[in-house]
Formats: structure tokens, sequence, C-alpha cells
């Protein structure tokens, strides 16, 4: 705008504010009245002293020209800001053939138009708004500059940070402050102008507002209290992972750090228990209500918190309660109903199903089907627990350990009487899976902060999640991880924060007794485990293993604590044996034992060959080379639409063999060139690798592992899950690599290709040919039937569970891919840490950067890189589950040297592998062996 000496104005509105100074205005010096006077705030009048000025700050005597003061939402000021309103916004936008939103308006000779036109209410935002993009979403520091880009900014802080974290309401040292200083006086880090410097302005108060805004929009803001309690659990964030989220392998007694229960998902949990809770109930961090804090008791709460969640649940690394009730010397499958006496079933709400608070238990639903996800680790330990309609399971059965299967030939009773599992959904999940059992609790779970509580209008934490049609949730959906724990708060600030009776208030005995242990009293042991009662049985006096969880206390509190210990703190020497109550000790998580993945730990054992050089390399892959048509008659499929050829085994093997993959080599012999004896054990292993891959993949031209284990004629589609009895979600990595494992998520969905190859199976001499495998969440699939061979049809309306009780195929995208069908949660993950996405991301080598297998898997088979992953996959699988497996170096010495036969040989090997296919397998290494040309 041009500076109009001429201009006579007066703010429509001056402070509302006692004792303020009028509205601003501006108008002509005139030889009346040369200059202007000054506002007294005793007479509340403007005095002029004539004769005397009274400059600003900036020296001005009057206001002829100073009409382009603050308008609107953000005070949008100045010549320059109200003459590109007037360009892009108002008349001149008009005069120069643009559109513009108020065409009639001149906001250089009208400025106050913006708080006095008939169109203000909506001006004074819009106003505001363009000065925003043109200020700050535009604001760039760039090169030269002061370095700050708004956007980048923006996305950096909402993404990357707490949105208040590290604010620190007395100083402006936060992204809230940075854009003030980009309004208030034109760069983000003021002061801007180093000849008259400023201070920013109200940064405190605008902070207070930013806060009050995220709230409004529903943003998420941490409170003070939180936030302390925060910034304590982070400053010992190391030692929480290392010393108490730890479990214990069943296998060999060794801890490790859960793979279940982390730390970030605590924390996630305990913010929302914490800060949001339900209705007028939080998880207690020492907040009051008159709004003071006591850390100590706080922090004592969550202490007292993680000791029974260790003792319950992480020790063992388990998510669902597991079947340890032994009934006459065999384990019911019913026991999914009621373990111990106790029918989870029958287990309502106070008041009955009418009166009181009655009414909040989960209705009975016979047609509810699905299967937990965790089971005991012991190879032998009874499958998880399921419940599903008496039209699919109409008698249980108890589980074989012999066999090491379910028995359901002829009905077998729970200590309750059941022989069936109808209605049975409602044993306990979570930290304190020993006590969150029953209709009771998961109609309150759903009535405080699921589905219902959204639906009957009242604020929910997860109001997607319905814990009455599915409990599981807890273990089994986008949010376990996090569900884990909070269904675990829920409880204690239902059972155990909410106890108060004459001889026992909770909160007030621990607010006392954390002041006492401040002044350095020793701990009450008898009120750590009163609380435990108070979890366990509902009432502060019962039995219990008072050593261990004292010394669990001991663990945990040395670490967030700060008293002095009577004695020095203790480790857990041994595991805490039975609760309480009668309820047993839960056997650890399923890990099983003979998972084909879980045969050693690559990244401890050592690689016992040599690594070869690239010469040598070269050198083995010419001899392949001159083998060609050898191998391709014996060992590949003839089929022109080949997914697997010569080339492309070639070239895999090359990029392995060489190290394409960070300290992994596929081996092909090593040493001299000359050595014709570690060129023999090199081709050997190259044979055994090829008979592998014929025997599960190649030759019959298939990528995706197919729907091959049968029940009568009839094939689960569940058998994605995992055939012949196994759970491939559960092939898991040894207790040291479990960080590398694919992580749960059951929101995957994907399906397998169509095989260009043989996909067909013989039932009866009969050929049939079962569809592709596929997994999907329960939300969309909750429950899957069979492929019948005999009408060669897929019935689907009814639940058919595959051996291991499988009947959905949530979780369920683990199948075998590839030339040597690679499967597992520990598989695929180690894919992506070596060779995938997260070797990229973490700024390691990677094959593959831009794959995330385990967001993925589907991309061996179907993906842009699937002809190079079908080889490259099963190279690094054999790497793992072969080479470095402890015996397999001297296994083949000793057959190169002949000391060992080819069979005992070839079959050592399929153990290695799973232990299935013997025969064929057998058929093909002797295939490989003549292809290759190997003398033996």
């Amino acid at each position: 705008c041009e500076v109009d000496p001429d201009l006579a104005l007066t703010a429509a509105e001056g402070s509302k504010w006692p004792d303020s100074p009028p509205p601003l205005e501006c108008r002509p010096r005139t030889v009346e009245e040369p200059f202007t006077g000054h506002y007294d705030i005793k007479e509340q009048d403007v005095v002029l002293n004539k004769g005397t000025a009274v400059p600003s700050a900036l020296g001005r005597t009057d206001v002829e020209g100073c009409c382009y003061w603050g308008r609107g939402a953000l005070h949008t000021k100045g010549v320059c800001s109200l003459g590109k309103l007037n360009y892009y916004l108002g008349r001149k936008a008009e005069e120069g053939g643009r559109s513009a939103p108020y065409p009639d308006m001149d906001f250089c000779t009208n400025p106050e138009a913006i708080c006095s036109d008939g169109r203000t209410m909506e001006m004074r935002w819009v106003v505001a708004l363009f000065e925003w993009v043109d200020r700050v979403q535009s604001y760039d520091g760039g090169e030269g500059g002061d370095g700050w880009n708004y956007a980048a900014e923006v996305t950096k802080f909402a993404t990357e940070a707490d949105l208040l974290a590290g604010v620190e309401f007395e100083t402006p040292s936060h992204f809230i402050d940075e854009v003030g200083g980009i309004l208030e006086q034109g760069c983000p880090f003021p002061p801007c102008d180093r000849v008259r410097p400023q201070r920013l302005r109200l940064h405190k108060e605008r902070k207070k507002q930013f806060v009050k805004a995220l709230e409004g929009i529903g943003l998420p803001v941490k409170s003070d209290a939180f936030r302390e309690t925060e910034a304590h659990l982070v400053k010992w964030k190391q030692e929480i992972e290392d010393d108490i989220l730890r479990s214990r392998s069943p296998v060999d007694g060794k801890m490790y750090q859960s793979y279940r229960y982390h730390f970030p998902d605590f924390l996630v949990a305990l913010r929302k228990m914490s800060e949001v809770g339900h209705g007028s109930s939080r998880f207690y961090i020492g907040q009051k209500a008159d709004g003071t804090r006591n850390e100590n008791s706080g922090m004592f709460n969550i202490a007292l918190f993680l000791t029974y969640a260790v003792e319950m649940s992480v020790l063992d690394d388990a998510c669902d309660e597991h079947n340890t009730q032994v009934v006459n010397g065999r384990y019911p499958v019913s026991n999914s109903c009621g373990q111990y006496g106790r029918s989870y079933q029958d287990m309502v709400c106070d008041g009955g199903s009418g009166g009181g608070s009655g009414g909040m238990e989960c209705p009975l639903d016979p047609a509810q089907s699905f299967s937990a996800v965790t089971r005991a680790l012991d190879d032998r330990a009874p499958q998880t627990f399921k419940c599903a309609p008496r039209s699919q399971f109409p008698v249980t059965g108890y589980w074989d350990a012999a066999r090491i299967e379910e028995d359901h030939r002829t009905a077998f009773a729970s200590e309750i009487g059941r022989t069936n599992v109808e209605n049975c959904c409602w044993w306990g999940r979570g930290v304190f899976r020993n006590v969150t059992q029953g209709r009771c609790f998961y109609g309150q779970l759903n009535y405080h902060i699921g589905s219902r509580a959204a639906s009957e209008g009242r604020p929910s934490l997860y109001p997607h999640i319905d814990f009455c049609s599915f409990p599981e949730a807890i273990c089994a959906s986008e949010h376990t991880h996090e569900l884990r724990w909070a269904s675990g708060m829920f409880y204690w600030m239902d059972q155990v924060q909410s106890y108060k009776t004459f001889r026992f208030d909770f909160i007030e005995r621990i607010d006392t007794h954390s002041i006492e242990i401040a002044r350095g009293a020793d701990l009450d042991e008898d009120l750590v485990l009163a609380v435990g009662c108070i979890l366990k049985t509902g009432t502060p006096e019962c039995r219990s293993n008072r050593d261990e969880v004292i010394e669990l206390f001991y663990k945990v509190w040395a670490v967030i604590g700060s008293f002095n210990h009577p004695t020095q703190s203790p480790t857990i020497s041994s595991r805490p044996s039975a609760s309480p109550t009668e309820y047993p000790t839960d056997r650890p998580v399923d890990e099983p034992t003979t998972s084909p993945t879980a045969t050693s730990s690559p990244t401890l054992s050592p690689n016992v060959f040599e690594t070869p050089s690239r010469n040598y390399v070269n050198t083995i892959l010419t001899s392949l080379a001159e083998r060609k048509a050898q191998i391709e008659e014996k060992m590949l499929p003839s089929d022109d639409r080949s997914l697997y050829t010569f080339k492309g085994f070639l070239q895999a093997l090359k990029e392995i063999a060489e190290g394409a993959i960070e300290g992994k080599y596929f081996y092909v012999g090593s040493g001299a060139r000359t050595n014709r004896v570690n060129r023999k054990r090199g081709l050997v292993n190259i044979a055994a690798f090829l008979a592998h891959t014929k025997t599960v993949a190649v030759w019959d031209n298939i990528c995706d592992e197919q729907n091959a284990d049968g029940i009568d004629g009839k094939f689960p589609l569940s058998n994605a899950c995992g055939q012949y009895g196994d759970s491939y979600q559960n092939y898991r990595c040894s207790v040291e690599e479990t960080f590398m494992e694919c992580p749960p998520d059951p929101s995957l969905q994907m399906s397998a290709v169509v095989p260009v190859g043989s996909a067909s199976v013989v039932v009866g001499g009969a050929v049939t040919t079962p569809p592709p495998f596929f997994c999907g969440p329960r939300e969309f699939f909750s429950f899957v039937g069979y492929y019948d061979s005999d009408s060669r049809t897929i019935q689907n309306n009814a639940p058919y569970a595959n051996r291991a009780g499988r009947t959905d195929v949530q979780s369920c995208c683990w199948w075998g891919r590839g030339s040597a069908r690679v499967q597992g949660v520990c598989m695929y993950g180690k894919l992506n840490y070596y060779i995938g996405k997260r070797a990229a991301e973490e700024g390691r080598q990677s094959l593959f950067p831009s794959i995330d297998f385990c967001q993925n898997p589907q991309a061996v088979c179907s993906g842009e890189s699937s002809f190079d992953l079908m080889w490259v996959t099963g190279l690094f699988m054999w790497i793992e589950t072969v080479q470095l497996d402890p015996s397999y170096s001297e296994l083949l010495r000793g057959f190169v040297d002949g000391e060992i036969e080819q069979e005992s040989f070839i079959d050592s090997i399929s153990e290695m592998l799973g232990g299935r296919e013997k025969r064929l397998r057998r058929l093909n290494f002797g295939d490989a062996i003549d292809a290759l040309g190997i003398n033996v």
C-alpha cells in the first residue's frame, strides 16, 4: 500500500480491559494539532499538552499515515501485508483481472473494513489465514539464511516428537515459539532486529493457548504429571528393558528381552490410562484432584504394577492364558471354558443379569469361534485355547502329548464338566492373564473403553474394538502391543486402586509409605504382598510366594525407585511359582523347538566355512556352466514358462557366494582353486541345495507353498497358518535373535499367486487342486472352511479347523515361498533385517532396500523382483538353516571324505529342514550329484 497521509480512521473497537487506552486512530497533522499527546491512566483520558510532544518508542509524535495497525485474528499489519491482501483478495486483484473474494474492497484505503465491514465476522478469519499462508507456511530460511523451513519443521515436529515434549513455559524454546517469532518479528529465532533487539513477547501465554488448541482439536497433549513420570521412566529405559522386561526360555533357562512386552508399548498404555482412562478413573501416577502430585507414590504404584505384570505374564512372554490344569492325567481341550473350578462364562458382574452393575457383562454368542495366540513353549504342551460352536466341535477331547495333537474321538470333560468349547471365549489375556477372565471383565472393558462406550456416546479409547465379540483383540489386533498393558491397567484401576475398606485404603497406604521410603524407611514387604492378594483374590490376605515376589519388587524398584534397600538388590534367581490362590504356574509362550528356523543362532554361531575369493566363485560358476544341460535336464523344469531358470540360479548364486549379504556367504568351496577337496565340498553343498529346491518348489514350477495337508479329503483353508500341525507364526527365532522377527500384524491381507506349474495333490488316486493360500484379518474372514476334493469346491459356510486348531487366517501370511520355501516370522524377519527395507533403514547393505518382507512377504512371488527373490531367499534360508547348523561342517566333511553314506548325509539335512519328504529328497540329491558330475 502507498501511504496516504490524508487517511483518517478510528479502530472499530479498543481493549475491553478496564483503564485501557482508547481505540487506535490515524489522521493527518494540522497546524492546530502538529502532534499527539498521551493517555493518562489516572485521568483515564487523552492528555494533549500543547507544546510538549510525547514520542512513541519509535520516536513518532503524530499519527499521520499511521492507519496500518493490526487487524483480524492475527493482527495483520503494515503496508506490505495489507498491500498483499489488496493484491490477492481485494480491489487490486479485480483491477488486474484476477479472481478475488472481495473485489469491492480496497484494503489500502480502508483497512479498517476488516473489523467494521458487514462481512467482518468472516473477513477477520480470512485475513488471518492469508497471513498464515503468506508468512508462516511459506517461510524458508534456505541456504545462507537461518536454515529454518516451516514445511520441514512442522512435519518433523508433528511426526517425530510429542507435541509438548521438552516444553519450558518460562523460556521461548519450542516449535510454537519459533512460529511466534516469524509472526511477531519476521524470523524464527528472535531478536530478529539486531539494531533494536526485542525479546519474544507473550511466549508463555502462546504456549498455554497452544495446549488448549491441541486439546480442543483432539491432538495428543501430555499433562505435566505424565511428562514428569515419562521423563523419569525414559531415563531408565535401558535398565527397564534389560532388567525388568525379561523373559525366561524354558529350553535352557536363559533370560532374554521379552518378545511381547516392550517399554514403548507400556508407555503408550500408561499415558492413555493415566491421562484419559474412563469416566473419572485414571491409572494413578501420583496425580491428585487438587492438581498437586505425589511423585513418589505414583512411582511406587507403577513399581507394584510392573512387579505383578512380570510375575504373571512377562516372565513367560505370554499374552493368552494357557491350558495348565491336568484332569485325570490329561489336559482337557475344554479347559478354555474355565480352569480350577471356575466357569468363565458364568463370571458375570455384580447384580447378576439384571440389577446393580449387571448388564455390563458380555452376552453369550454360541457362534463365536477363534483361537488364542500364545501357548506354552514345550513342544508337547497343549495347543492354544479355542472356542467354537458345537456344530464345529460337537464334543472335545484332550491334548495327546504322545501324538502331539488334540484327540477329539471321544469326549473328555474338564473339572467343571465341560466337553465342548461353545461360549468358551473368555479365558484370561494380557499382563494379568491369570485373573482377567470372564464375561464381566470383557464386558466392563467394552462398556468403558471399547465399542459399547462409543456407540452409547461415551468417550472411548478403542471405539472400534468390540471386546465382547472379539476378546482376543487384546492379543491379536492392531492395538495388541498396548492392549496387553492397557487391559491390565484397567483391571488394576478397578481391582487394586479402588480398594478401600476400613482396614485397608490402597491409595492412602501407598501415599503414606512412599513418603516414609523417601525419608529412609525400609520397604513394607507386607504391603507389597497385600497388593498382590488384592489383585488375585480381592482381599489383602492370602497365601503368597513371599520371597520371590519381594525379590522381584526389589528388582523393579532398584531401577525406577529411589530408596536404600535393606540388602543389595537381588536378581531373580528362580521362577515365581504358583499364584497365592490356586492358580497354577503358567507355562511359557510357544516357541516351537521343532521349528526348522530355530536350529541355531546365526549371529552367534561362527560361519565354519571360509570366505571364498571372487576368482574362486568364478571358477565354480564356470564349472556349473559347463554342466548346464545336465542341470537343466535333471534339476529344473522344462516348461517354457518356468519360474526357475539356470541363468537366474547362476546369477543369484554368484551374488550370495561373493558376499552380497553382509556377513553371509553361500558356501561353494574355498582356498586355492586347485584344492579338489574344498571344491568338492562346495559342489556337494550346491547339490544338496538344488535337491531341496527341487523337492519343495522348483520341479513343480511353483513359488507359493501349496495346500497339501488334507483331512479325509478336506483341505482346511486355514492351512495357510501352518500345515501338518505346525504354526508358521510361531516359527520363532532363537532367544538372542527375537529382535529380527517380523512383528505380529493382524491387518495384513494378501493372497498367493495362482501357480504356473503343478499345484495338484493326489487324494484316493484322484488328482485335485486346492486354491492358493490367503490371509486376512478376522473382521473380513471371521472364520474359514475347507476345499472339498470330492466336489472340487470351497465349503466356507462353517469353520473348519486345521491340525493345529486354526479356523481363521489372521496373521497367517507366513507360508512358504521361493525356491527353498522360506516360512515363518523369523525367516521373513531375517530377510528384512539382512536384505530388505530394515537393513537399508538401519544403514546396512541391502539387496532389496525398498522391500519390507514383514509387510509384504508376497513380494517373493509376485513383485517386480520376484524372479531374483525366488532364488536369493532360498540361498539365504540355506545359509541360516543348514550352513549355520553346528553339525553341518563336519557332516559335509564326512560325506566328501567317504566316512558318511549318501543317504545318511541327505537325511541329516532333511532333519535340519523339518524332517519331511526324506525319500523324495534322497532321489533328488542323487540326481543333483549326477547333474553336477560329482564323483562319490
